[in-house]
């Protein structure tokens, strides 16, 4: 096993699942893209020092990481921080393997490259933007906003990569990037509405007073009909089918998890066996999704 392939599993366990169903040429740039932005995530939510020094960061790779992607690494070595601290050990080593990460970066294509940076620029920056607003206050816009910045984008990420590697999907581009970003925001509403109380204890709110809890699991089901159609539109223009399997697989655990979180409530999450019986369907399917 890679040092990235170990990071993968240590850090993200549906990703860990989903990626190894992608083509070979695709497995290693998602995985260091995925991993990027993780660190992205781990700065705004997961380190113990200050917003401010938190939203300077984000904001410095945001605007430098184009010109020297080793900035993250320089960004993350003069911030003060306790990595004991830091709650999920996964993540912690993950920073100190920032440096590494950049060097498999930069060897990519820049086919690769391009989509993964230019992405990344936008959400460090976005974040910086949210990072420390409670969004309790605010409107299902606000949220919206959000789920897109750290998740929609990178569906639009994907995409790019995706159709990078298969050209004839080319003429589909705009029609998938839409339905990326409601895919993208459909995952990340599911994870706010299920780790709510976590987020609470830990200072943080993302959820509108002004909605309850069937509410935005009714707009976490809009977003995920959107996802559908994503891997609809993959699937009828011949996608490679690693590719269908990897959204296939993703979308099917959100649609299981928003399910329990219904029944259940905050906190619900699928047991090990519930995930390997999706992940046993979709990885032997040749056709995912049913088309009408």
């Amino acid at each position: 096993m890679s040092l990235i392939d170990d990071l993968l599993r240590k850090t993200s366990r549906t990703f860990a699942l989903s990626i190894p169903l992608l083509p070979d040429s695709l497995q290693h740039s998602v995985s260091v893209a995925y991993l990027l932005f993780r660190i992205a995530d781990t700065i705004e939510d997961e380190l113990p020092c200050s917003i401010e020094d938190r939203r300077r960061a984000l904001q410095t790779i945001s605007n430098r990481f184009e010109e020297d992607p080793r900035i993250m690494r320089e960004v993350l070595g003069r911030l003060e921080f306790d990595p004991q601290a830091i709650q999920n050990d996964g993540y912690s080593e993950l920073l100190d393997c920032t440096s590494i990460l950049i060097e498999a970066y930069e060897m990519l294509d820049t086919r690769e490259r391009s989509p993964i940076e230019l992405h990344l620029v936008r959400t460090c920056r976005g974040m910086a933007h949210y990072l420390g607003r409670d969004l309790s206050d605010g409107s299902v816009e606000d949220l919206k906003e959000y789920c897109y910045i750290v998740a929609g984008i990178v569906g639009e990420m994907l995409t790019d990569l995706f159709v990078a590697h298969n050209e004839h999907l080319a003429p589909m581009l705009d029609a998938l990037r839409t339905d990326s970003t409601a895919f993208g925001e459909g995952l990340q509403l599911i994870n706010i509405i299920r780790d709510s109380a976590d987020d609470v204890h830990a200072g943080r709110c993302y959820l509108p007073r002004t909605l309850d809890r069937a509410s935005l699991i009714g707009i976490a089901r809009v977003n995920l009909s959107g996802a559908e159609s994503y891997i609809l539109n993959l699937q009828n223009g011949e996608s490679d089918i690693g590719i269908v399997r990897f959204n296939a697989l993703n979308l099917a655990l959100a649609q299981a998890t928003i399910d329990a979180v219904e029944a259940g409530g905050p906190g619900a999450k699928l047991t090990r066996s519930q995930v390997e019986d999706i992940f046993t369907i979709i990885s032997k399917s040749s056709a995912p999704l049913k088309t009408a």
